[in-house]
């Protein structure tokens, strides 16, 4: 069997998979816990982290850090940040969800058709940058195709509270993707059809904290979770433990070349170049 037809076979079977148990449910709230998240922002090829109520960037693989200002009226909880080509968004409880083109000197509320500003998860299009997603306290899952201008809401999210919203270009939807979504729990996919929400494949892992993917395979993906990190092959039909003795992490991102980074809970920067087998840190 030729590479394109399996992926072909992989793609019709993982839809399938999902398709099998087809649900729509709510958004239940839950006090954020403040832990640092990193994301990696592949037109300006630098790190982004935010810990402690501030955001950092490196454009050296986190060997220093500059400030990049936020917002004034940013409280306590978790924020996340992301890019779509020029523009910067930053999103949490406290803010709802904001833009800024001019590298942070700058923001603009980006949120006025969501119920409220407690926005508990966000995330960018892979291929669409114009098109946002945002999960909403006690509410659901939003969808601004206008980078923020407009929202509409797509469906009531899983009914675990939603930590992390990753798109992925993955095939095999029925639209132009995927939706992860990082509970405490276990780790949830959606057509982004939203055509229902599914548990990935048998995760006994404790705690979860956050997922990343490979950018030129899709289908593989890692989770970090209580009990150490997990890897996919199949984009979460099926998980396993990498092996080593890697430190808890509760962030992770890819850089395009396959460096894996992640952040402990102090927010200290890890780098693997061997699939999270052996990590180097790299904060002082």
């Amino acid at each position: 069997m030729n590479k394109i037809a399996s992926r072909f076979r992989r793609a019709l079977s993982l839809t399938s998979w999902v398709m099998a148990s087809l649900s729509f449910v709510g958004t239940a709230g839950a006090t954020e816990e403040a832990l640092p998240s990193l994301s990696y922002d592949q037109t300006g090829e630098r790190l982004l982290k935010v810990q402690a109520n501030q955001l950092f960037e490196s454009t050296d693989g986190g060997a220093a850090w500059t400030t990049i200002p936020l917002p004034d009226e940013v409280a306590e909880g978790r924020l996340v940040s992301a890019t779509a080509e020029q523009a910067l968004y930053i999103a949490g409880p406290s803010i709802g969800v904001q833009r800024s083109t001019d590298q942070g000197e700058s923001w603009h509320e980006v949120d006025e058709g969501l119920p409220s500003q407690d926005v508990t998860a966000f995330t960018v299009h892979r291929n669409q940058p114009e098109t946002l997603y945002a999960v909403v306290v006690d509410d659901g899952l939003y969808q601004s195709e206008d980078a923020g201008t407009t929202w509409k809401k797509m469906d009531g999210g899983p009914a675990q509270a939603v930590r992390r919203l990753v798109h992925s270009d993955m095939e095999g939807s029925m639209q132009t993707g995927w939706l992860y979504a990082v509970s405490d729990d276990a780790v949830r996919l959606s057509m982004d059809c939203f055509c229902g929400w599914r548990p990935t494949g048998e995760l006994d892992a404790g705690r979860v904290y956050d997922l990343a993917y490979k950018l030129d395979d899709p289908e593989h993906v890692y989770v970090a979770t209580g009990q150490g990190l997990w890897r996919s092959d199949n984009g979460g039909q099926e998980w396993q433990q990498v092996k080593g003795d890697g430190p808890t992490l509760v962030a992770l991102t890819l850089a395009p070349q396959g460096t894996l980074y992640a952040l402990n809970r102090e927010g200290e920067l890890m780098r693997s170049e061997d699939q999270g087998q052996t990590w180097t840190p790299l904060d002082a």
